[in-house]
């Protein structure tokens, strides 16, 4: 996955919506206060520059990128009120890796490259929040399919490695922290997510969990 410093953006639009109190509902539905959810993306961007813990193979994890989120989405997982949500949530992780790992393979080109009109980081964001509105409209799932749905991406091409004997090729889970594709995804997801709720809501005149 590439990385721009888009990720900065979404870190300051996110803390920023946050702690202006802008995203209240988002936060209620997810279980977590204004708090906690300062502490995680302050937690995120510090643990991004820690070093890679290396796993196996040419495999990393990044802990900002990968391993802190990850955590905050099985955390949702398990605190969601109904199992056809924590099944919906898992199918849309499994849609997003797929769907990302397909659009990588099929539109594999240089982010320079003058037909490539939108940044990659975009896609996973993109995607996830799409998904999850046509399986559920739900924030919890966008943000859970934008997170699981880049890490599984990245599993799938250290695969790819392994059973092409391509171990020199790294793959780093998270990649570079609060900037990485899978942190922006989940940011991504849910910012887009919150605003097509909102568009639905004022137009069909009631609220959506």
């Amino acid at each position: 996955m590439f990385t721009t410093n888009i990720g900065i953006l979404a870190l300051i639009t996110v803390t920023a919506l946050v702690y202006l109190g802008l995203l209240h509902r988002v936060l209620d539905r997810m279980r977590l206060t204004k708090i906690q959810a300062l502490i995680i993306l302050l937690a995120m961007l510090g643990a991004g520059f820690l070093p890679n813990i290396p796993i196996y193979g040419g495999l990393s994890v990044n802990i900002g990128g990968a391993l802190i989120p990850a955590a905050v989405a099985v955390y949702l997982i398990v605190t969601a009120d109904k199992a056809a949500e924590r099944r919906r949530a898992l199918l849309t992780s499994g849609v997003v890796a797929a769907l990302v790992y397909l659009t990588d393979k099929i539109f594999a080109m240089e982010p320079t490259s003058p037909y490539f009109i939108i940044d990659p980081l975009f896609i996973p964001a993109i995607v996830a929040a799409v998904t999850a509105y046509i399986l559920g409209r739900s924030r919890r799932s966008a943000f859970i399919g934008g997170i699981f749905g880049v890490i599984l991406t990245d599993l799938l091409a250290w695969l790819e490695n392994l059973l092409l004997y391509r171990l020199h090729v790294p793959i780093v889970l998270g990649s570079t922290g609060i900037y990485g594709a899978s942190v922006i995804a989940g940011l991504g997801a849910v910012l887009l997510a919150e605003a097509a709720g909102e568009i639905l809501e004022r137009l069909q005149g009631g609220p959506r969990k």
